[in-house]
């Protein structure tokens, strides 16, 4: 009876040695496992962030060209209008140079 006793002690010692080594192995797996994950996570979220920032940074440079676009259009046209009033002042000028040597 106390060797049968001892026996399953043993057997039971054993058997919890290898739960325990098993735990262990299972433990490992899992961190590794989520350390893998974690990994394809915040590369995922990396490329998520650039990709917006890529997108952001496009969408300022097409609105940019636009307000360039339309700052040129005006600068033309307040040339084209200061260039008119030029003309329209030279005529009076030579008008009135004109009307004095007459």
């Amino acid at each position: 009876m106390a060797k049968e006793t001892v026996q399953a002690v043993r057997n039971a010692e054993m058997s919890a040695a290898k739960m325990e080594k098993e735990a262990l192995g299972k433990k490992e797996t899992i961190i590794a496992e989520a350390h893998k994950k974690a990994k394809e996570l915040s590369d995922f979220m990396v490329k998520e962030a650039q990709a917006k920032a890529d997108k952001d940074i496009k969408e300022a440079l097409h609105k940019s060209n636009i307000i360039l676009e339309k700052a040129k259009e005006e600068a033309e046209k307040e040339v084209g209008l200061l260039i008119e009033m030029a003309k329209t002042k030279e005529d009076a000028a030579i008008d009135l140079v004109i009307s004095n040597v007459v």
